[in-house]
């Protein structure tokens, strides 16, 4: 489980790097259209709320964007972000298209690899 973590935080540092590489990337579209999140649907809300309150506090912390960009993850994905610090998590969020594709591979290959290995 610790070697796991471990190959997480080296990917998070990775993508920490790309995001402090490349500051004046334009975001696409759909990524500016995250910016200002809606209130959360009903399901949400009774997600948001069967979390733990220091799971609540972290997420009420988080930036609009980061906000509506874990609501668009799958559940898979949405468990993998919790396990971000949440400097990953916004690094993660300001990433657009390639950047953000294969940071993910990076993260479920990790997260996949039995610890041990």
């Amino acid at each position: 489980m610790r070697r796991s973590h471990i190959y997480l935080c080296g990917v998070a540092i990775a993508t920490l790097g790309l995001v402090a590489a490349a500051p004046g990337i334009a975001q696409d579209d759909g990524a500016a259209a995250m910016a200002e999140p809606a209130e959360m649907s009903a399901e949400q809300q009774a997600q948001f709320e069967s979390w733990p309150v220091d799971q609540q506090t972290a997420y009420e912390l988080w930036p609009p964007e980061t906000k509506s960009y874990y609501w668009s993850l799958a559940p898979e994905q949405q468990e993998l972000f919790w396990r971000l610090t949440d400097e990953d998590k916004i690094a993660l969020t300001a990433m657009t298209g390639p950047e953000r594709d294969s940071a993910w591979e990076q993260l479920q290959a990790r997260a996949s690899t039995p610890p041990g290995e």
